[in-house]
Order: C-alpha cells, then structure tokens, then sequence
C-alpha cells in the first residue's frame, strides 16, 4: 500500500486497472452535494451504483492538492475488504470531465441515523458492533488505517442490515501522518472531532488510531438519540471551547438513553487523553458485558460472535 501511495504523489495517478469504462449516470441532477463532492446515482451493468464526483471549481496548486487527495483516498479504499467496510468498485476520469468519480455499491437504506429514523425498533447494539469491526479492521492492518471521520453519516446500511463505513476522503497511514488539524477540521464533522485535534500539545503519535476511538464515542451518543453530539450547542465554535475547556458531552435523556454501564463505556471513549481510551478490540469486548442490555434476543449471540 505504501508503495501505491509513493507512486500515486509522484506521478499523481491512479492506477488503469481502477478504471470503469462501462459505468453511466441515472437522472440530471446530484441526489446529494456539498463540499469538494457530488453525489450521483449511476449503473455499472446491472447494478445500481454511487457516484461520488470530485468537483473542481480552482487551479492550479489548489486543484493539484484536490486531485492528489481523490487519489490517495482511491488507493486506499482499494485495499480494504470488510463486510463492515464499504466496498470500492472503481473510478471513472470520462463520466464527469474535467471531473472525477469514485464508485461504489449504492445504499438503498443510506446511512444508520436516517435508517434509525425510519426504523426505530432496529438493534442499536447491532449496528455499534458492526460499526467497532470495522474500526477494529482498518487499525489492525499493517500499517494501520485511521478512518478519522467516523460519525452517523459515514455509516451506511446494507440491503442485510450491516453497517458498513464509507468515506475515506480523510483517512490516514496511521505511521506515516501526524496531526493536522486544518485539513482535518472540515465543516460538518467538527462534533466528532478529539481534542487532540484541536489542542495538538495532546496529541501522540503513539496513539494516532485512537481520534476513531473518540469519533466512535460520539457515534454511539449520535446512534440512540438520533442526534449529534453536543446537540443542546447551537455553534460549532461553542463546540471548540467546550472540549478545549475538557468537557464531555452531556448524557442523554433517561427515555433515550437508559444504560448506566454503556455511558460509562462512551466516556471512556472520550477521555481527552489519547493513551487512556480502549482501542478498537476493547470496544468490541465492552459491549459484550454480561450487564449491558440488549434490544433483541439476537444480538448477545451476534456480538459474542464478532469477538476475535
């Protein structure tokens, strides 16, 4: 993998074998967009796919830095096979010129939050343990991978009902990057975000995986109340201060969030200090304690499952 990515920043290209001559686009419009991206549907022979298309809109270095990015998050996603790991199909450089895109299955029941809205009788407990294994795959690679957006809307929902984490545009070799913080604070996932980020005297190297383990902290408040963390905070910059000043979100509503023992594992998660969270093996044995609940008769066999 490290190999691809030198060659990727010497040469700025993908490889041709990610190419997908035969994909087309369905409809006139984006169904989503925002930032650098838009979000199409689209048909690779008899399959419905997602199109995220790279737009640019800039020159010279400033584009260059973008392109270099697509890249790096398409050998990336490459290499990574998971059943809670979104898969990657392929890139396409003609469907959208001057444009990229990246390909992949498309979700019919989108991500966990808009799923658990529709769905509110489905086991959260589930779907969290689903979400640790695949944390658990990416930070056990060699070298590991850091997702470093993990929050509700990075999760997506198979047809089966497994959770699966897409999105790689932030993710990172655990040892060749260190912190940086401007490129990483991108709007609309600040909430997520470890202190470490924002008080880099925090931050070490040794622990680099463990901003996920804090991502997924969060995540866990967001799946049972459908909120993002820090909700009762209307700005973001209220956000900043609130976990430069060491704080930690407030726990939920007795009504949405009744389990003693499983805030006590998310605080946990978001302690300020990288070294003193559980890593992502630990998540997974914390949520087969003997005395967390369960919302199903299924998922106590399910979770003693997944520990490996």
């Amino acid at each position: 993998m490290k190999c691809l990515h030198v060659l990727s920043r010497a040469r700025n290209i993908v490889p041709s074998s990610f190419s997908c001559r035969e994909v087309t686009r369905e409809g006139t419009y984006p169904v989503e967009g925002g930032g650098f991206s838009d979000i199409w549907k689209g048909r690779l022979h008899d399959t419905q796919v997602c199109l995220k298309v790279l737009r640019i809109f800039i020159s010279g270095e400033a584009r260059k830095k973008v392109v270099r990015d697509f890249h790096r998050e398409a050998l990336v996603w490459r290499q990574l096979r998971h059943p809670n790991v979104l898969p990657f199909l392929g890139v396409s450089k003609d469907l959208f010129a001057p444009g990229y895109c990246l390909i992949s299955p498309w979700m019919t029941n989108g991500n966990i939050i808009s799923y658990l809205k529709a769905h509110p009788d489905h086991d959260r407990f589930i779907s969290l343990v689903q979400i640790a294994e695949g944390m658990k795959y990416l930070h056990n690679l060699d070298p590991p991978i850091v997702h470093a957006d993990i929050r509700g809307a990075n999760i997506l929902v198979t047809d089966d009902l497994c959770c699966c984490l897409a999105d790689f545009g932030l993710s990172l070799l655990a040892e060749s990057q260190g912190l940086n913080s401007s490129s990483r604070m991108r709007k609309g996932s600040i909430r997520w975000l470890a202190p470490e980020y924002i008080l880099p005297t925090l931050f070490d190297r040794s622990y680099v995986a463990a901003r996920d383990i804090y991502a997924y902290g969060c995540t866990v408040i967001e799946v049972f109340t459908g909120e993002p963390p820090y909700s009762d905070i209307k700005h973001e910059a209220q956000v900043i201060h609130e976990v430069s000043a060491g704080k930690r979100p407030p726990k939920p509503s007795q009504d949405v969030f009744p389990y003693n023992e499983l805030w006590s594992f998310v605080m946990d998660c978001l302690d300020s200090q990288p070294s003193k969270r559980p890593d992502a093996r630990a998540v997974i044995s914390r949520m087969v304690l003997p005395n967390l609940p369960t919302q199903g008769s299924t998922t106590r066999s399910y979770v003693q499952r997944s520990v490996r």
